[in-house]
């Protein structure tokens, strides 16, 4: 077996990021004998100690690190390569593939793909729903030819264009004392929020990332005693008194009428989220991409 071969740098990446060769072995589809046997064969053929491997799971060792490292490197110089020599196709058929987070799903996005496919019979569309650094994964492994994520994950190496702004607003119960002084409609900065208590929503996302990082700009920690999932849930632990929540401008409008809230504006440079397109830079001269953004620009709210 060839061990530089796509697969088993993809199967390489997969342990390192989930830590399990089982967990790798499910997200790649092959089995985990498939998985254990490629990564031996890589360790054989380089002649290092690439993965540590215990009860536990598995953890790269300081090789190991420094071949992901490459990995992703050689992973994205791939999907470059791929995306340049798409070019010399016509662009009227074949497949394309669309990565997009939630917020991209849930708004206009499947409205533009379905006139696209509906326009282009001949090439076969598939979209998958992704948080955005999966969608960053999805370019460099050549798992997808287009994604459309927040611009809060590192897009170096990539073309980028703007898609829709999500601003993110502060919501309280009505009678809330942080909005007591406040002037309505008026933007206020997080750390004026950070006297009070905050709910937790979807820990571990890029809002739950930015909100981490703005308290720590400010030297707050925070351990949440509410900790939700869904808009609805978070919404409804604010309107009992239980916290304030942060929250995206698109997941707050349809609630902008429940007299038992109130919301204000963040003013940080941070809270102006933005949705972009995002594509390896040799798909900049594909008929099919070029085509897409063009339904995307045409289909914009």
């Amino acid at each position: 077996m060839q061990s530089f071969d796509i697969v088993t740098l993809r199967v390489f990446l997969a342990v390192s990021r989930l830590g399990s060769i089982g967990a790798a072995a499910k997200s790649e589809y092959i089995a985990a004998s498939a998985v254990s046997r490629r990564i031996s064969d890589l360790e054989h053929d380089l002649d290092t100690v690439l993965i540590t491997r215990t009860p536990a799971g598995a953890s790269l060792t300081s090789a190991g690190k420094a071949f992901a490292v490459h990995c992703e490197q050689l992973l994205n110089k791939y999907a470059a390569v791929r995306a340049d020599l798409k070019r010399f196709a016509d662009g009227e058929a074949g497949d394309f593939r669309i990565a997009g987070t939630p917020r991209a799903v849930d708004g206009t996005l499947p409205f533009v793909v379905a006139r696209f496919k509906e326009d282009n019979p001949a090439v076969r569309v598939t979209m998958q729903e992704v948080f955005s650094r999966q969608g960053i994964r999805f370019l460099r492994e050549d798992l997808a030819d287009l994604a459309i994520i927040y611009d809060s994950v590192d897009l170096k190496g990539f073309e980028v264009m703007p898609y829709k702004q999500d601003p993110i607003w502060i919501v309280g119960q009505k009678d809330h004392p942080l909005f007591l002084n406040h002037n309505p409609g008026e933007p206020m900065f997080f750390k004026e929020t950070l006297s009070y208590a905050h709910i937790s929503f979807h820990e571990g996302g890029v809002l739950d990332e930015l909100i981490v990082e703005a308290r720590r700009k400010e030297g707050r920690s925070f351990k949440a005693e509410i900790k939700v999932l869904r808009v609805n849930s978070l919404l409804k632990c604010v309107e009992a008194g239980l916290g304030l929540g942060v929250i995206g401008e698109r997941d707050l409008q349809p609630h902008l009428q429940n007299s038992n809230l109130r919301s204000v504006q963040l003013a940080d440079k941070w809270a102006a989220r933005k949705l972009v397109c995002v594509y390896p830079k040799g798909q900049a001269a594909s008929p099919t991409v070029r085509k897409f953004l063009e339904y995307l620009a045409d289909g914009d709210e």
